[in-house]
């Protein structure tokens, strides 16, 4: 099965993790059109409440507490929540 998950980058730790997704490739589409615009200050925030955040809490392995960014929908075949896949 196919996903699509929204994928953040730790700007303190520099992990790769995932906070949401969707099956539904126009779904992940649009979702990250909308972040773009967002970040871009075209749209105004919170315009597709579908649309993942620019930035997620996220909590390292040290446990130090980073932001990580958001980077993209990254499409897997993998439909295991706990693994970023590549």
């Amino acid at each position: 099965m196919t996903v699509y998950r929204a994928i953040y980058k730790c700007r303190l730790c520099g992990k790769e993790f995932c906070h949401s997704g969707t099956d539904d490739k126009d779904t992940a589409a649009t979702a990250t059109m909308y972040t773009v615009l967002e970040s871009s200050g075209i749209t105004p925030q919170f315009e597709s409440p579908n649309a993942p955040t620019q930035f997620e809490f996220h909590s390292c392995k040290d446990g130090s507490y980073g932001m990580g960014d958001f980077l993209g929908m990254r499409k897997t075949e993998k439909d295991d929540e706990n693994e970023v896949p590549h």
